[in-house]
């Protein structure tokens, strides 16, 4: 029996032509200029466009005018980049209106003497990206659930921990990180203080100073965090930025003393955000220092206690950029 390469090799071009016409995935040659040169039925389909209808039109006709201007920026750079090849995720809108979500290999053939064009392979995972959204927006909300449990049991910081992930995040996307991994922090943010769970409700709600033992007690529930969620399949170090906010740049803080680049980045941001959000509110056993004096408070310990260019990039969001407290 012969082999799917013998037999191209004896079908020559009908067999390759024939195997890319009826494949289910879009298959597009489009030229420099982003004319569309060729097009499978698949494509067709897609678009609910005759083929005739679908050869010579630009290609970004059928992009989401949201994603348009963003496309046509990546391209221009693509196009000079002969022989290489990207992975996109792009919106397009069908003949009928409906919009669409295509997971496409770009790869630029240029150089190619017998393609001589950017071939995209893509594939229809619109059903796939919303059931992924669901299930994001589920997560969400479980762990919104958790962090109002943990706020159920100290009333004085209710809403805190969902805005130390409203500082946190802005503070992430200020310093750039990829989006990944801002969700990431928002996520370890809000449940940062679930450990508290287990802190007897007296020594959490007891105005006036905490003994030494008493602190102790406090000063476990970063550890208990992680444990907690220890076995959640999370695809972010949620557990490890749990332990670790309350370590500080210089070594002096808990539970491990960690140093500098020892402390997860995720963890610095969270260290300064839980700081603005906690001296800005009212405790049973102090009133708010304010929002001022917080800022003034991680300034001053820029570069010592809290990483330098997450506090920096607090005092822009919030002096320059008047980021309000809450979302």
């Amino acid at each position: 029996m012969l082999s799917l390469l013998q037999q191209a090799q004896l079908g020559g071009e009908d067999w390759f032509f024939a195997l890319v016409e009826h494949s289910s995935d879009l298959i597009v040659v489009i030229d420099a200029e982003g004319a569309v040169n060729y097009a499978n039925p698949a494509a067709s389909l897609m678009f609910g466009v005759p083929l005739e209808e679908v050869i010579g039109r630009p290609a970004f006709h059928f992009v989401h005018p949201h994603d348009l201007d963003q496309m046509v920026t990546r391209f221009a750079g693509f196009v000079r980049s002969t022989g290489s090849s990207e992975i996109e995720t792009v919106r397009f809108v069908s003949a009928s209106g409906a919009i669409r979500v295509l997971e496409t290999v770009v790869t630029n053939c240029l150089d190619n003497d017998a393609i001589s064009g950017i071939v995209i392979n893509g594939r229809d995972v619109t059903e796939r990206n919303e059931y992924m959204t669901t299930l994001e927006e589920s997560f969400d909300s479980i762990t919104l659930a958790v962090a109002n449990m943990v706020e159920l049991r100290d009333p004085y910081t209710a809403g805190h921990q969902r805005q130390v992930a409203h500082i946190a995040g802005a503070i992430a996307r200020e310093l750039f990180l990829p989006e990944g991994d801002v969700k990431g922090i928002e996520v370890a943010s809000t449940i940062h203080d679930i450990g508290k769970i287990a802190v007897p409700s007296e020594i959490l709600n007891r105005p006036g100073k905490l003994s030494s033992a008493e602190f102790e007690i406090i000063k476990a529930h970063s550890q208990t965090g992680r444990d907690i969620v220890a076995d959640v399949p999370f695809p972010w170090p949620v557990g490890e930025m749990i332990l670790q906010h309350h370590e500080r740049m210089n070594g002096s803080g808990y539970p491990r003393g960690l140093k500098g680049s020892s402390i997860l980045m995720g963890s610095r941001i969270l260290a300064v955000a839980d700081v603005v959000s906690a001296m800005s509110e009212h405790r049973p056993y102090r009133p708010a220092p304010g929002l001022v004096a917080a800022l003034d408070e991680v300034e001053a310990n820029r570069g010592e206690l809290f990483d330098a260019e997450a506090v920096d990039a607090c005092l822009r969001l919030f002096r320059e950029r008047q980021l309000p407290l809450t979302p």
